[in-house]
């Protein structure tokens, strides 16, 4: 509960608007900063660094891996502290960490080095300033507008696509890979510090309510007439863990989450690999974040007006027909098709974050969203990680991208079903 009197109480009180868009700005700018060490702007630091420094494409790919691996063994202990105790502090750490990695990154001159530095990242980039942390906290501030609130605050990593991955990309061609690295250095330290020290844990921690509502009455009247699509009681972890329904959006992350992250971050070689220019393969990759940031807010009132289940379906089937196009366009070497890709891929693929961020507080309530999702982590953090690394060594041994992107998109089709037999559990009150 945080006192009457700090700068955080006060602002949420004397904002002409209710506090928790400033949370939901707050993880955007997070989750920008996150963004610039995942896949979107890490594809452009590939082909210069492999180049100068001699690694293959899965050796530097597998330093996300190591990453990820970092954030997803946090996850636990992270859920609960925010649970318990909010982001704040995560957050600001997690700004600290990154821009010193950041610089540290324009050291590096063995392939150890790179890794140590990137586990180090595996607070900043993963766990820290990423989803779990920041899209907790949002969805705990809000009940009846949560999709649009959750897909604003996501769209800072496709952001990071959209703006962030071209400009490091001209930096690196002006400057060279370390360049790039400073510049991230500065977005950690100068937009997610400050932010960071304004994030509060939950409304009722400041005397308000979920959505701005005025009484409790008025949020209980919320959560009835949403009766079905979400969960107006919490469930413990150990409650969560019994149903059916948690393990089949456990199994759906899994198989969906390895094309989400390997697409995107070998989609600028794979382009180039097949004859088309660098300039024209960043264009497309440009479409597909800006596709994929503008379609959050779409999936965002969706998912307000139907079942969470059913958007993440048709958003996993969307997303391999998008693949398809790539994988038709690439071979006939026909243009219109990547650009029919990146908006169609970009679009379903945009549904992703929002959805993975809403459903654990659809189906299992606010109060322990983050000790839910953060134990889950490690098991969700695999097909993440091992994705991309997995299509780095099919590329090498094969020499080609095309076998792993069509398994890729058969996975997305499973993805969907899986998530379809998911119904809502009921819990029982005793």
């Amino acid at each position: 509960m945080e006192s009457k009197g700090n700068i955080r109480y006060r602002l949420a009180h004397r904002t002409p608007f209710f506090y928790g868009w400033i949370i939901v700005l707050a993880a955007f700018l997070g989750s920008f900063a996150g963004g610039g060490l995942q896949s979107f702007t890490f594809g452009v630091f590939i082909k210069p660094m492999s180049d100068s420094l001699g690694w293959s494409r899965a050796a530097l790919v597998g330093a996300l891996t190591v990453r990820t691996y970092v954030s997803a063994l946090l996850g636990p202990l992270f859920g609960r502290v925010v649970d318990q105790h909010g982001p704040r502090h995560i957050m600001a750490a997690s700004a600290l960490i990154g821009g010193i990695a950041a610089l540290l990154l324009t050291q590096v001159r063995e392939l150890w080095q790179f890794y140590a530095i990137f586990a180090l990242l595996g607070l900043a980039g993963g766990t820290g300033a990423g989803a779990l942390v920041v899209q907790v906290t949002v969805v705990k501030w809000f009940v009846r507008l949560r999709g649009r609130a959750v897909a604003l605050s996501t769209m800072g990593n496709a952001a990071a696509g959209a703006i962030l991955a071209p400009f490091v990309g001209f930096v690196i061609i002006q400057s060279g890979w370390e360049s790039g690295w400073t510049t991230m250095a500065v977005i950690f330290l100068v937009l997610l510090l400050p932010v960071s020290l304004l994030m509060v844990r939950q409304p009722e921690d400041v005397g308000l309510f979920p959505d701005g509502a005025k009484t409790n009455e008025e949020l209980n009247q919320t959560y009835a007439s949403r009766s079905g699509r979400e969960s107006a009681v919490s469930w413990t972890l150990k409650e969560a863990l019994r149903t059916k329904a948690l393990w089949l959006i456990l199994a759906a992350q899994v198989v969906g989450g390895a094309p989400v992250s390997s697409i995107v971050l070998h989609e600028f070689s794979f382009v180039t690999d097949e004859g088309f220019s660098s300039i024209l393969a960043a264009t497309i990759l440009s479409t597909h974040a800006v596709s994929a940031s503008m379609a959050r807010l779409i999936w965002g009132f969706l998912v307000e007006r139907y079942h969470v289940r059913y958007c993440f379906a048709i958003s996993s089937s969307g997303a391999a027909i998008g693949v398809l196009f790539l994988l038709v366009g690439l071979k006939l070497n026909f243009l219109p098709l990547l650009f029919l890709f990146a908006v169609v891929y970009g679009i379903n693929v945009g549904g992703h974050a929002v959805l993975t961020s809403v459903v654990t507080a659809n189906y299992f309530g606010r109060d322990f969203v983050g000790t839910i999702r953060g134990t889950l982590m490690p098991i969700t953090t695999t097909s993440v990680a091992l994705g991309p690394v997995a299509v780095g060594l099919a590329y090498d041994f094969l020499g080609s991208y095309f076998q792993a992107y069509a398994v890729m998109l058969i996975m997305f089709f499973i993805s969907a079903i899986i998530m379809l037999m998911a119904k809502p559990p009921t819990k029982i009150m005793e």
